[in-house]
């Protein structure tokens, strides 16, 4: 299993790596369409539908992922942030409120909140100055949580993070992705040689870092959260090794439109 997810893995990192930098906003935009749209097939089945209902869910996602180009990116940026502060609610409590989100269909308005977000966030990101500096410095936090977590959690985790929704999630884990995280925004802008890291704009920006890493375990947590109300590991098994296209992205779902209405509303430059 671990040779399949590191081989699925390193064809998977490079590909997205170079979309990201030889794709113009139309391509990236359809790229990362096309991945969204996968993943709504995907949530379609967390919602326990079947069949010939994914497609036309997913149909109905790239209807939205249109529409979405005709309304300002600040609504839906911030309808998402709002989101997510509630599915932390959702994932603390669990399963105390699942009666509140348990019914198919509000598993698919969900579904609406979680992946149209995702798309604009990144399509807002590459429009923005230094696009594919912030895209990849957002894939090497959640990245970086995501393998710090990992590491730390086997050396030290003994407490655990979230037992009712991902048992092999600990507190280790998290304040070691944490750390990684906060190592990769201060490395990768004295890199790039801003923000200055010594003034408060530059504290500011780490914070924001910090929080968009905080924010992409909340995305895996709540994924999690509705595999486990379905009654499955993983979303499908489309990608060997790390079961769907959804299990790959939730992070990125959750800290996709926090960072990019960070960027938005607070500016990069």
């Amino acid at each position: 299993m671990l040779k399949q997810r590191i081989i699925t893995a390193l064809i998977i990192a490079p590909i997205s790596i170079a979309c990201v930098f030889f794709l113009a906003v139309p391509g990236f935009s359809l790229f990362v369409g096309m991945i969204i749209v996968v993943s709504a097939w995907e949530w379609a089945n967390l919602a326990d539908f079947s069949g010939t209902a994914r497609y036309m869910y997913a149909g109905f996602i790239a209807l939205l992922l249109g529409a979405a180009w005709f309304v300002p990116p600040l609504w839906i940026l911030a309808t998402a942030f709002v989101w997510w502060m509630t599915a932390l609610c959702l994932v603390a409590r669990y399963p105390a409120l699942e009666d509140t989100w348990n019914a198919k269909e509000t598993r698919l308005v969900i579904g609406v909140l979680v992946l149209v977000p995702g798309f604009v966030a990144l399509v807002q990101l590459k429009q923005s100055v230094d696009n594919n500096f912030l895209i990849l410095l957002l894939f090497f936090l959640i990245w970086g949580a995501d393998i710090g977590a990992y590491f730390s959690g086997k050396a030290f985790g003994k407490r655990k993070l979230a037992p009712r929704v991902s048992p092999g999630k600990s507190w280790a884990g998290f304040c070691g992705g944490m750390v990684t995280a906060l190592v990769i925004a201060a490395g990768m802008s004295l890199w790039l040689g801003k923000p200055d890291l010594t003034t408060l704009r530059g504290v500011v920006f780490l914070m924001a870092c910090l929080a968009v890493a905080v924010i992409s375990v909340l995305g895996d947590l709540t994924v999690s959260m509705f595999k486990r109300n379905r009654g499955i590991k993983d979303c499908s098994n489309l990608l060997p090794g790390h079961g769907g296209f959804l299990d790959r992205i939730d992070g990125l779902l959750a800290a996709g439109p926090t960072f990019s209405l960070f960027i938005l509303i607070y500016g990069w430059q």
